[in-house]
């Protein structure tokens, strides 16, 4: 009697598991006949929405920064003086001329047109710095820390003295700070008028000839 009992539950188990197999394939074959029976602008604009999210997850594109940003790092800075404003003038110059390269890489010394060469106006036809540089005013002249065109003087096609007015902001008077081509500065009786006058006036008028 007993026997008889068990196979009964064990018949009544398995019926048990084969209904629960059956619904669940039938729910499945009902679910793919409602996703099939869909229009197709519903199925692609699924689609669409799912390539979206997947473009927006996206990390956006870096910027690479240009090439005179990182030499100019901390120009006119508080915490730096404007000996190492007019090196760093210098240095991104230097590279500027190393990059360009040719028979004149830089233009003769005048602000105006080193500063358009550094904006891309230069042979490769390459920004070097960006017009938001602190070493711009607003009329594209390159300045010092206090807001004055610096004054470049050619010595030869890769070479540049680079003065600043200094403080009082009036170009040749003593407090003026000169940066020599080959790294020093002019001492503070070096700066004062009338030879460094004269001298640039000089060059000046012999490059209008």
């Amino acid at each position: 009697m007993e026997l008889t009992t068990s196979r009964s539950e064990t018949r009544r188990t398995y019926a048990r598991w084969i209904g629960a197999i059956l619904v669940c394939g039938m729910s499945l074959v009902w679910l793919l006949s409602i996703h099939r029976s869909r229009p197709a602008d519903e199925r692609a604009g699924q689609n669409l929405v799912s390539s979206t999210l997947q473009v927006t997850s996206q990390e956006p594109a870096v910027v690479k920064p240009l090439v005179g940003e990182g030499i100019l790092q901390g120009y006119a800075d508080a915490r730096a003086t404007v000996r190492q404003d007019l090196t760093l003038v210098s240095h991104l110059l230097e590279n500027f001329a190393l990059l360009v390269k040719g028979d004149d890489p830089l233009p003769l010394g005048v602000n105006e047109e080193i500063a358009a060469a550094l904006r891309g106006r230069n042979r490769l036809q390459q920004r070097f710095v960006p017009d938001t540089s602190p070493i711009f005013n607003a009329k594209g002249q390159i300045v010092d820390r206090w807001g004055t065109p610096l004054y470049f003087h050619a010595i030869s096609r890769d070479r540049l003295e680079i003065r600043s007015a200094g403080p009082d902001r009036v170009m040749w008077t003593p407090d003026d700070v000169q940066r020599q081509s080959d790294g020093s500065f002019l001492s503070a009786e070096g700066v004062q008028v009338p030879s460094l006058l004269e001298e640039s006036l000089q060059s000046r008028g012999n490059g209008r000839k």
